[in-house]
């Protein structure tokens, strides 16, 4: 599977994002979201593509983020991690 570098660190789809469509942000994979805590600590901090690939998924950050459901969380915990880095 190849990443197409539009899925954001806490789980959504800037392709489907009406500020990435209205260019009011360039994307996750851009410094105009340096400032999102959840990006900070999975991109920066532990270097990770996503938070599914982390060892604390869910933390308090993310389950409080805007577009996660809880049922997806739940469902997510009961599959393998895959890792986009090496």
């Amino acid at each position: 599977m190849e990443f197409d570098g539009l899925g954001t660190p806490c789980l959504l789809y800037c392709g489907s994002c009406r500020y990435y469509m209205n260019e009011k942000c360039k994307g996750c994979e851009t410094e105009s979201r340096a400032s999102c805590v959840i990006r900070r600590c999975c991109v920066n901090d532990r270097q990770l593509l996503f938070c599914t690939e982390c060892d604390n998924f869910p933390c308090e950050a993310l389950t409080k983020s805007v577009g996660v459901h809880p049922g997806w969380i739940k469902e997510q915990l009961s599959l393998r991690v895959k890792r986009w880095r090496s």
